[in-house]
């Protein structure tokens, strides 16, 4: 910045010199006067920026611009034009333009423009009167340089205010963003939630089946421990082996209610990473199996699969979200024999998960609305309407797509579109 105020100085300083052939038009001959006076204004206006450096920074800006700005111009312009005849050159009628330039230089600052304005009309008047010239065009100049002013003063203030309006603007802008920033940060937080509610009923019933065989297990150790001395380990192992793999069920449970009810903070273009894709499908199945035990699954995954462009928290939640709907539209309508059925399809680039199930599917008039933010098919209570949305959202920041569509044979078909990585 300091820099680019220097080379604004030097470069106002040295602009005085070509300034000199106007002189020379004007009066026809070479003024070496004129040229000593514009080469003394370049060095008072280069001294004057290198002594800046010893005044507070609050106040270099004021004093720099009053002196280079409105001080020096306005005395050597009427020092030159009195120089080449005063008011019978044809350059006092600069005059009337240095108002104009005044508001140029001022950058919309109003006071700066109204002591150009101002200055401009002494600096004439006082060429004028040290001529001896009538009261008459004292008037006329002095309302020709004043009408000039006023234009230049009205045009510092549009400019004033226009700058206010970007700047008020930009700051709305700002605070619109951050504002839309912590509705999609919530908006998330609520999604997830939503996702543990509507496995919450699921969880209870799977945490409580291996607690019941536990307590089974532990009640038999309790009876059949002091009774029975010669009962062969194996059968001792088999028991202790039940109990333990119950509790690792249950433990994996709250450990993927806890990952999911978490949340990362959402990864940008620059931040998604390669995942496992059979991974992210094993997990998934696994948290939803608690919601698809009444259903016929199945499951699809070619053997070797590469890995796919995706950060895979967020492409789980996508998965699990799109099989709880599944799970939700197909219980809803009572479908005899519900089935379900996740195949993974490799392109050339690319990969397509696609989830299907044999439900209603969607009324042509929704299909449009789907990825809409709160719009929902679903009883009141059951659904935020922000699955779906922010499920495309997080694909498409993996670069990817999500679409949906009704298949012929009944039933509706998500295609999740995936980059190789």
């Amino acid at each position: 910045m300091a820099r680019q105020k220097q080379r604004a100085v030097v470069w106002m300083a040295m602009s005085n010199l070509p300034f000199w052939a106007v002189d020379i038009l004007a009066s026809q001959q070479a003024r070496w006067d004129t040229l000593a006076i514009r080469l003394l204004w370049m060095l008072l206006t280069l001294l004057t920026f290198w002594g800046l450096r010893h005044i507070q920074a609050r106040y270099r800006g004021t004093v720099g611009w009053s002196i280079t700005g409105l001080v020096l111009p306005q005395v050597f312009v009427a020092w030159i034009i009195w120089r080449l005849g005063g008011s019978q050159s044809p350059v006092f009628a600069w005059f009337c333009a240095l108002p104009l330039l005044g508001m140029a230089l001022s950058m919309g600052v109003l006071y700066r423009s109204l002591l150009s304005a101002a200055a401009s009309l002494v600096t004439a008047l006082g060429v004028l009167v040290l001529e001896g010239r009538s009261a008459s065009l004292l008037v006329l100049w002095g309302l020709l340089i004043t009408a000039s002013g006023m234009v230049a003063v009205q045009a510092s203030y549009f400019y004033a205010r226009m700058k206010q309006a970007r700047a008020d603007a930009e700051a709305h802008r700002q605070v619109a963003q951050e504002a839309l920033a912590a509705t999609q940060t919530r908006a998330q937080e609520v999604d997830r939630l939503v996702q543990v509610g509507r496995l919450a009923a699921g969880v209870a019933h799977e945490v409580n089946n291996p607690l019941a065989f536990i307590q089974a297990n532990l009640g038999f150790l309790a009876d059949e421990l002091p009774r029975q001395q010669s009962r062969p380990m194996a059968d001792w192992l088999e028991v202790v082996n039940e109990t333990q793999a119950g509790v690792v069920r249950i433990q994996q449970i709250v450990q993927d209610l806890t990952a999911l009810a978490r949340g990362d903070a959402e990864p940008t273009p620059r931040e998604v990473g390669n995942c496992q894709l059979s991974t992210v499908i094993e997990e998934s199945m696994r948290l939803a199996s608690v919601r698809l035990k009444r259903l016929e699954v199945k499951v699809e995954v070619p053997p070797a699969m590469p890995l796919v462009r995706a950060d895979a928290r967020r492409l789980g939640q996508v998965l699990l979200n799109l099989l709880l709907n599944a799970a939700d539209a197909l219980e809803d309508t009572g479908v005899k024999g519900p089935r379900v059925a996740l195949r993974v399809q490799p392109r050339e680039e690319r990969v397509h998960l696609v989830l299907e199930d044999n439900g209603p599917g969607f009324p042509p008039e929704h299909l449009s609305r789907l990825f809409t933010p709160f719009f929902t098919t679903k009883a009141q209570g059951k659904g935020t309407g922000l699955g779906l949305a922010l499920s495309r959202e997080y694909v498409e920041t993996f670069g990817g797509s999500l679409r949906a569509e009704n298949r012929p044979e009944g039933g509706a078909r998500f295609t999740v579109e995936l980059l190789l990585a």
